[in-house]
């Protein structure tokens, strides 16, 4: 996996795969197939979590039908679509539960630093994903014979 010689190529490939994500969950957002669940508040920043029906949840909407609370629901989806296009905000996280899945989007308009992909941290993160995954789950050898 991280066997090429040239880092800077390594890097744009890393940052091409993050901006369509990005593009992705706009698009996934603009066509109302995930929506705002809710926010993360840690000290100084914030996330918002995505979801909706093609991971697994329901969309989001105004209590008892509220037609006002809906449409300020799609606003603001449209306004997290909007900064994930410009780049001000990127995919940041995944959250797996039973028979659900959300994404979380943060960035330094949301008082969180952009990080920008480092060979050495993904390596790392990679060969713990690894040990992990092949410690408690029963994975082919072969997925993991190249890398």
């Amino acid at each position: 996996m991280f066997k090429s010689t040239n880092v800077q190529e390594d890097l744009h490939v890393i940052a091409s795969l993050q901006r369509d994500l990005n593009l992705a969950s706009a698009a996934l957002l603009l066509t109302g197939q995930i929506t705002i669940i809710g926010v993360f508040v840690t000290p100084g920043e914030f996330s918002v979590s995505l979801s909706g029906p093609l991971f697994g949840r329901t969309r989001l909407e105004g209590k008892y039908g509220n037609l006002f609370a809906t449409t300020m629901i799609d606003i603001i989806d449209v306004l997290i679509a909007v900064l994930l296009i410009i780049d001000e905000i990127r995919v940041v996280s995944s959250v797996v539960g039973p028979s659900r899945f959300s994404i979380n989007v943060s960035g330094p308009i949301f008082g969180a630093p952009k990080y920008e992909p480092t060979l050495p941290v993904l390596k790392k993160s990679f060969h713990f994903f690894r040990k992990i995954v092949s410690r408690h789950f029963e994975v082919d050898p072969i997925i993991f014979r190249n890398s």
